[in-house]
């Protein structure tokens, strides 16, 4: 959400995961989106909450990510959180409430943490049963050549707030990037101006160290520019200000990145945008946990259940007993002929199977065939930890994952049906009858 021109999403890319649509207002901003991604970005006022709210739904995400507009909060503005736009902040956690995916990110200034906004959009995730953690990065010590520090927000449901923080600061770099550092021989001055926000400070700045912010705006140098004391030249001889394209750069998007519209709009955009570099290290600190916590979760369930979870292979399934749990899980293509035509024997959890599930009363299995849906009902005969590989022959014998035996009972529908699958939510609870319902 949010998207502007893709910083933020080029970063998650970046970092491995997939962008399965975007939503912004701001039609110079869309263009240029739509210019350098294959995924929809959708032109939605996300200040309409049930409006975004049915928009996403349907996508079934397991994390959203953006940045409302910071404006409000902005030191570079009048920082009057009330003036509307800090609004979003708030609507934004809203959206993710009523959606409810797995994750969520949110990024903003630094200031923000200064502000009721903020309070208010954590009592809303905090009461969608997000665990959050919070911190504010320096972009300089993420990939940036830019002194740009920013707030950032994530969420995970069921998770203990604090949980990403070893993340966030383990892989920090130990110096700040400057900007020849990172653009080489990208970058042909030595010395450029940037115009700063009161002529009480500098506005010349060296290759040799990192960039300020790069903002929304981008002046020219003044006629009559008087040098500051801590300006690094004695003369103002060949000083000139980035391009739009260097700022870009320095925004660390990729030379082959299309830019759209008139001046203005680009230089907005790009210093509207979360530097590229800054979302992927935030993207990889999360895909870094996620392996992480699966292979604690491996681990653990080992020792819980050294031997078999739950067995009812002596159980009669004449009668079919509408109270008891059900597991429905994703069968993919490469998978799906045995559960088709009903001689499936064994089935075992894709690696990121949620660890809330109660495993001891499991009773009832059905297939979700991928682009089919649910139909057929076997029972659970023996759950136990075991591999990938007793399922495919030709895959990794450390690859644990949760082993169902199964036996195929009844066809419970005449042809398929499609549910929506919400794994993280509903295999701890679901029974069959309510299922069906």
């Amino acid at each position: 959400m949010f998207s502007g021109c893709g910083g933020l999403s080029l970063g998650f890319t970046q970092a491995g995961h997939t962008i399965v649509s975007a939503f912004d207002n701001w039609d110079e901003a869309i263009n240029v989106y739509r210019a350098n991604f294959r995924h929809p970005d959708i032109k939605l006022d996300l200040s309409d909450v049930a409006a975004a709210t049915n928009a996403i739904l349907p996508l079934h995400p397991q994390m959203i990510i953006g940045g409302p507009p910071c404006q409000d909060f902005s030191s570079a503005g009048d920082r009057n959180e009330n003036k509307g736009r800090g609004d979003l902040t708030v609507d934004y956690a809203q959206i993710v409430a009523n959606v409810r995916p797995e994750w969520f990110v949110m990024e903003n200034v630094a200031r923000i943490t200064k502000t009721q906004k903020l309070v208010e959009a954590k009592r809303i995730f905090k009461g969608a049963g997000y665990g959050l953690t919070q911190t504010v990065l320096d972009a300089s010590r993420c990939g940036v050549p830019q002194k740009r520090k920013r707030f950032i927000l994530i969420g995970k449901l069921g998770e203990q707030d604090g949980f990403m923080e070893e993340c966030l600061n383990k892989n920090l770099a130990d110096h700040d990037m400057t900007v020849a550092e990172a653009l080489g021989d990208k970058i042909d001055i030595q010395y450029y101006y940037r115009h700063p926000r009161s002529y009480v400070r500098r506005g010349i700045f060296s290759v040799n160290e990192p960039s300020p912010t790069i903002r929304g705006v981008n002046r020219p140098l003044p006629q009559g520019y008087q040098l500051h004391p801590n300006d690094p030249v004695k003369n103002l001889d060949g000083i000139r200000p980035l391009t739009t394209h260097e700022r870009s750069l320095i925004q660390t998007f990729p030379d082959d990145f299309v830019f759209l519209g008139s001046k203005t709009d680009q230089e907005q955009m790009i210093g509207n945008a979360v530097p590229v570099k800054l979302g992927e290290y935030v993207g990889k600190c999360i895909l870094d946990y996620i392996k992480a916590s699966e292979v604690a979760d491996w681990k653990l369930i080992k020792q819980q259940y050294p031997e078999e979870i739950v067995n009812h292979e002596e159980e009669s399934v004449k009668d079919i007993d509408k109270s008891r749990n059900v597991l429905i899980s994703l069968v993919k293509a490469d998978n799906m002929e045995q559960y088709i035509d009903q001689s499936a024997k064994i089935y075992y959890t894709g690696k990121k199977f949620p660890s809330t599930v109660a495993l001891n009363k499991l009773y009832y299995f059905m297939p979700y065939v991928k682009e089919h849906g649910i139909r057929d009902l076997y029972l659970i005969k023996i759950a136990r930890v075991g591999t990938r590989k007793e399922g495919q022959p030709n895959n990794d014998p450390n690859d644990f994952r949760l082993v169902f035996e199964i036996e195929f009972i009844k066809q419970l529908f005449p042809d398929y049906k499609k549910v929506h699958l919400d794994i993280w939510q509903t295999f701890k609870d679901t029974t069959l009858g309510e299922m069906i319902e």
